[in-house]
């Protein structure tokens, strides 16, 4: 299958937008476990009318595509495929009346958050292009403006590394425009990469360049947007953060997209209003949610095929090598580098830095 989306650096990440002349399925030999619950499809079911279709080519080339990124290593980067529907399942399993409060944005590419001036330039000018505008405003605005919260996944590219970061900001509306939530009140940057070097304490603090330069770009992308952060205030609301060395800010970012949808949803119910970010959850076990993160992928492709389909496991050749890029650094991968530790982690420390 092949891709239709815009740009790549353009600040909102567009799920492939496919056509059924784009589908086409490969029939193969393979070895996929069964125990007779369900019939299986012959290979001798070859004619035209036996090929099966799904009811949403985009959803299942996405999802197909994020389930078999999540299947690689579990310590490597997550596709945005993998990452916006894994969201997108975690906002459909909210109620009707938070789902009307709170959104969570398709995932952002890295561009958007960039060091250097210049490939900023160029998002704001590939902004402008026709095809992308309505109304005469960036398509992504809008959506942006429906909901008091937002959650929004973004992939960060800098010297420290390649993150998944997420933010989230809470919005009012004005007086003369009851409908759109564009007087933003506080926002907050959950980042789980710490600082490789140690402070006057010993201990790796928070990345606050990268922090500030985040900060200063998503203003700088919602006030051109129309939005009011004439008393928008960051806050200093962290999550659990990722050890040296590991590769897991893609699981800790869907970790947090959870808790928190969750926290505002728990808040909303007991009639809590105010709009203060919490601290996330100090504990979070990366190989828990990489695997919610791959039922989730695999659930939607079943679904995409009116749920006329099953998940089912297919043996592969225990010799076999695949290769991941962490941080730039590219590594060949054998099956079982898909395991994880079993060991789960402890809790990190209260002021949720490393030691």
């Amino acid at each position: 299958m092949g891709t239709k989306r815009p740009a790549d650096f353009l600040p909102s990440y567009e799920p492939p937008v496919l056509t059924p002349e784009d589908y086409h399925v490969r029939l193969g030999p393979g070895w996929i476990l069964n125990d007779g619950t369900y019939d299986r499809v012959p290979q001798t079911s070859r004619r035209k009318r036996n090929v099966p279709h799904p009811a949403y080519v985009s959803t299942t080339f996405e999802s197909m595509f994020g389930l078999n990124t999540l299947q690689l290593a579990h310590d490597a980067p997550i596709h945005p495929c993998a990452m916006d529907v894994a969201a997108k399942h975690v906002w459909q399993c909210l109620s009707s009346t938070d789902q009307a409060q709170i959104e969570i944005a398709h995932p952002c590419l890295p561009d958007l958050w960039a060091a250097d001036q210049a490939t900023i330039d160029a998002v704001w000018e590939e902004m402008k292009a026709p095809e992308f505008l309505d109304e005469g405003q960036y398509f992504f605005y809008p959506e942006l403006k429906q909901k008091r919260w937002v959650i929004w996944p973004i992939w960060v590219e800098d010297e420290w590394g390649k993150d998944w970061v997420l933010l989230a900001w809470y919005a009012q509306a004005r007086p003369e425009t009851p409908e759109t939530f564009d007087q933003v009140r506080t926002y907050a940057i959950y980042d789980p990469r710490r600082d490789p070097t140690v402070d006057s304490k010993g201990r790796h603090p928070l990345l606050t360049k990268r922090r500030d330069r985040i900060s200063q770009r998503l203003r700088q992308f919602l006030e051109r947007g129309g939005f009011n952060l004439s008393i928008a205030q960051l806050s200093d609301a962290m999550c659990c953060p990722m050890p040296l060395q590991e590769y897991t800010s893609g699981e800790r970012c869907f970790a947090a997209i959870k808790q928190l949808s969750e926290h505002l949803a728990d808040s909303r119910l007991n009639g809590i209003t105010d709009y203060i970010f919490p601290n996330l959850s100090r504990r979070v076990f990366p190989y828990q949610y990489r695997v919610e993160m791959a039922g989730i992928n695999a659930w939607v492709l079943m679904g995409a095929f009116d749920f006329n389909a099953r998940i089912a496991v297919e043996c592969i050749p225990a010799e076999a090598n695949m290769e991941v890029v962490a941080d730039g650094i590219r590594r060949v991968v054998k099956p079982y580098d898909l395991a994880s530790s079993m060991k789960t982690p402890g809790p990190a420390a209260e002021d949720y830095l490393l030691p």
